[in-house]
């Protein structure tokens, strides 16, 4: 959540103004009443940083503005009452650039005083008070709040002359008290008084190699919230070019995915030539951001030309494909894609060396629709081939004629410890850790598997698992989402499934609705 608050405190506000209104019948203008919501608002290359904290919060809408290549992030007036300002005063939290405390103390206002009307607002704006470096440091929140504040406001690069630099700016006086702390927690060093620019935007700069060092040891640090999406992605090629680098060959750096590693990652796992050349145009355009010399940092020369076309064109098929690689770390949405199906009809199944496993995929009657979904979304990410499944039918019970539909990830080791979290003697049990992992989307992914409507309530087949394994399943839902759920006999010895009422339908909705693909939303509809 503090992470949140930076990136609220960067790239974000509190739009706080008149809504107005009409009388239906006169049609003439009434009072005012208020419009409030809270808004980030970045580059669509962030797309991924927003969707996380949708998942997190379990709230919000994004709204997309193409014209500008922008993604907003809108959290509405219910939003902020019910979950935002609830969480702020839950961990302590607050924001720390002006503006930002200006518009939260005005929102506040508004909702302690039930102030309906805006012509009702009598908040007068007071100056507030100028903190101290010592105030930030402080502050029990200061380091995860920094990550996402750099996410919105600071940059990881390389200058022309081969040094490198974090970099992070704030408009206004009032705030510059906020980048001396900066300095002080990531580098443990105080900073020259700065002058802003035209525009009144304060900068600082770490530079020297040992600033670079506890750069490197802050963002890399486990105690601190990670970075996400884009900055994350600019942060570890910053890392490569820092390593392809003289100068900074005595930085010690933290474990990360190897430039070999990244290469394989870039050529091999695509399913087809399309893709690997726009990852590898990808890759050289990051490099170019940072202003970095691609073959350089490489260690290439010029034969990296000559070598390509080779790389194109190795023939990437699932039966050729023999070599059992490592992609990770796998993002939240392919965990919560991969649990919520193993919840279902989905199996894992390791190679006999024991140093690979692939996830097999089937979908048996009318939704089909779901699983051919459900293949894109890992054949996009490069854990599948892209060729889309066929569509057999078989005999089933009675002679009826039944669709079948089927598929299977590429083996990967980085899918091992999945196995071995959810097979015991080779037997698909559901995890001790499930709770964990039971995320909103997991639990999507779930019910568009194995629920189906009854009685106005919803019924989630278990029939893979014991009793003890529907528990743990109950517990987490009880633990995760305070939903109450009951553990039903089917009849058949040691079959059994999850049933929800029909009276909590309406909050079951609001947790999971989102993520429902249209085909399927009819499960969980009235």
């Amino acid at each position: 959540m503090a992470m949140f608050m930076g990136i609220v405190d960067g790239d974000g506000y509190i739009e706080i103004g008149p809504q107005k209104q009409y009388n239906k019948k006169t049609k003439l203008s009434v009072k005012s009443t208020i419009r409030a919501r809270l808004v980030i608002r970045l580059h669509t290359r962030d797309e991924d940083l927003l969707n996380y904290l949708v998942k997190v919060l379990g709230t919000g809408s994004l709204s997309h503005l193409n014209s500008v290549n922008q993604i907003r992030l809108i959290f509405s007036k219910k939003d902020l009452i019910s979950i935002i300002i609830p969480l702020i005063k839950e961990y302590n939290l607050e924001f720390l650039t002006n503006n930002r405390r200006n518009q939260y103390a005005l929102l506040t206002y508004i909702i302690e005083n039930n102030v309906v009307h805006w012509d009702d607002v009598q908040f007068k704006a007071s100056s507030l008070s100028v903190h101290t470096c010592d105030y930030y440091i402080n502050l029990k929140f200061f380091a995860d709040w920094l990550v996402g504040f750099t996410m919105a406001e600071g940059s990881f690069g390389i200058k022309a002359n081969g040094s490198a630099f974090y970099q992070i700016k704030q408009k206004g006086l009032e705030n510059y008290n906020i980048l001396k702390a900066i300095c002080l927690v990531v580098a443990d060093k105080q900073i020259n008084d700065t002058k802003p620019d035209d525009n009144d935007n304060y900068q600082i700069s770490l530079t020297s190699k040992m600033d670079i060092q506890k750069t490197v040891n802050f963002f890399s640090s486990d105690n601190n919230h990670p970075l996400i999406g884009y900055k994350l992605k600019q942060y570890e090629l910053w890392l490569v070019a820092l390593k392809a680098s003289s100068r900074y060959s005595q930085i010690i750096y933290p474990p990360l995915i190897s430039l070999s590693s990244m290469l394989l990652l870039i050529f091999i796992i695509p399913s087809n030539e399309e893709l690997v050349v726009e990852n590898f145009k990808f890759f050289v355009n990051i490099l170019n951001l940072l202003q970095i010399d691609s073959l350089k940092c490489l260690n290439l020369n010029s034969s990296l030309f000559f070598l390509t076309p080779i790389i194109l064109n190795i023939p990437i098929r699932v039966k050729s494909q023999k070599l059992k690689i490592r992609v990770g770390p796998h993002s939240p949405n392919i965990i919560s894609i991969i649990f919520g199906y193993l919840l279902g009809n989905a199996n894992l199944e390791k190679n006999k060396n024991g140093n690979g496993t692939r996830i097999i995929f089937i979908q048996e009657g009318s939704h089909v629709k779901y699983l051919l979904w459900l293949h894109n979304e890992l054949a996009k990410a490069g854990y599948c081939n892209s060729n889309i499944p066929k569509i057999i039918t078989k005999l089933g019970i009675h002679g009826k004629m039944r669709k079948v539909i089927r598929f299977s990830s590429w083996t990967l080791t980085s899918f091992n410890w999945i196995y071995d979290l959810w097979y015991i003697n080779d037997k698909k049990v559901v995890p001790k850790s499930i709770k964990e992992y039971l995320t909103p989307f997991t639990f999507a992914v779930w019910i568009m598997n194995n629920g189906y409507k009854s009685h106005g309530g919803l019924k989630i087949l278990t029939y893979s698992f014991s009793y003890s394994d529907c528990i743990l399943l109950t517990e987490a839902l009880y633990s995760n989402f305070k939903l109450i759920t009951i553990i039903q006999a089917t009849g058949t010895p040691n079959k059994y499934l999850i049933y929800i009422n029909k009276e909590s339908m309406p909050y079951l909705r609001s947790i999971v609705f989102r993520y429902f693909i249209p085909t399927m939303k009819y499960k969980i509809l009235p």
